[in-house]
């Protein structure tokens, strides 16, 4: 870890003062505060940790309300709840019941979205924020020179606890971010990494678009810059549209009549930000409902390292409410999964592509592997 040492001993001194805090409440009441790190994440890769939450107790159970993200602390999505377990056993992130002598474990994954420090104050501790300009000293000068580099990301993990004592849990999540290895600095729909294991499958394979107003002839093979990743567990099957990846395609005027002559077009479909889609998994087959990509199309043939989250685009909006459906279910590891709605009219406000765009059926195909 490059995070340095002077924020970790504030975080001790934040600790210090929880624990005082919590040693001067009700007996019936308590207030906890945890700290954990993340080692340093390059975008496009993650770090997967497990924190557990034990119950010492030997005769009487806990009841927790709920674990979550305590509102808006992880807005950006670097950090991800993949499970939540009793012991072994997959449970729902709520109302949850820790038998005596028993433990809560919550799997979490840190995915650096970008390399922006997160804008905090909670616990004492300012991050990203610009400071009141106050004169210093030339050598804390140079210490805070020596510490700019670090982006730090944080949120905060709560758990609702209501028996035998109420009270709350707090985990601080602290990840430090750098450069992906091709020197990406921010996520968003590019390149993804995953894998497999505990609740996290994984598809690899095809991604091909059929809109036949645009680009009559059949589907059209997309190139994908990565995996696909959905959390399963217990029947239960999830997609975070942020970790879909970039599909890219580009449209010639040669067959797109209506572009200009020796026009090329890049056509880019990802996931709509903030948006999980849900559903089932009974061992072969997925459905999922909420599911939103986001359209955009750029002028030039684009290689999949210059797309980026806000690149100036020619259309840019969003198709929401889709659901996948498998049609040829998971067999020795392969699988098939497709996707069909109709566009509203002038679904992108431009009109050169809403004149083949408005009222299109579109038909999306993913055939490839899924692996556990």
């Amino acid at each position: 870890m490059n995070i340095s040492i002077n924020i970790k001993n504030s975080l001790a001194i934040i600790s210090i003062a929880i624990s005082l805090l919590v040693s001067c409440s009700s007996e019936t009441q308590f207030l906890e505060w945890r700290t954990e790190y993340f080692d340093q994440t390059q975008i496009t890769k993650s770090v997967t940790k497990s924190f557990v939450f034990a119950n010492s107790s030997s005769d009487g159970e806990q009841h927790i309300r709920a674990i979550a993200f305590d509102k808006g602390s992880n807005a950006v999505g670097h950090f991800k709840i993949n499970s939540v377990k009793v012991g072994a056993v997959d449970v729902e992130p709520a109302d949850i019941v820790v038998p005596p002598g028993s433990s809560l474990s919550v799997e979490i994954t840190y995915s650096p979205r970008n390399l922006e420090t997160t804008k905090a104050s909670w616990g004492g501790w300012v991050t990203g924020h610009e400071e009141r300009w106050i004169p210093k000293r030339i050598e804390d000068l140079e210490e805070e020179s020596r510490n700019e580099t670090s982006v730090i990301h944080r949120s905060l993990v709560i758990a609702v606890y209501d028996y035998p004592k109420e009270g709350y849990y707090y985990l601080q999540l602290v990840g430090e971010a750098e450069e992906g290895p091709n020197g990406e600095i921010e996520l968003g729909g590019g390149s993804t990494s995953c894998e497999p294991g505990g609740n996290t499958a994984c598809y690899n394979g095809g991604f091909a678009i059929d809109i036949p107003q645009l680009a009559p002839g059949g589907p059209k093979p997309m190139e994908v810059t990565g995996p696909v990743t959905f959390n399963v567990s217990g029947g239960s099957a999830k997609l975070r549209m942020d970790d879909f990846p970039n599909a890219i395609y580009y449209l010639r005027s040669e067959e797109v009549t209506q572009l200009p002559s020796g026009t090329t077009v890049t056509l880019v479909v990802s996931g709509t930000e903030g948006v999980e889609a849900e559903g089932t998994f009974d061992g072969s087959r997925i459905t999922l409902s909420g599911v939103s990509f986001r359209i955009r199309a750029a002028l030039g043939e684009l290689s999949a390292d210059q797309v980026k989250q806000g690149m100036a685009a020619l259309i840019d909006f969003n198709v929401p409410d889709l659901t996948i459906e498998t049609i040829s279910p998971l067999s020795q590891g392969s699988i098939t999964m497709r996707m069909e709605t109709s566009l509203p009219q002038n679904p992108s406000g431009n009109d050169l592509f809403d004149q083949f765009l408005s009222g299109a059926n579109v038909i999306a195909v993913m055939e490839g592997t899924l692996d556990f």
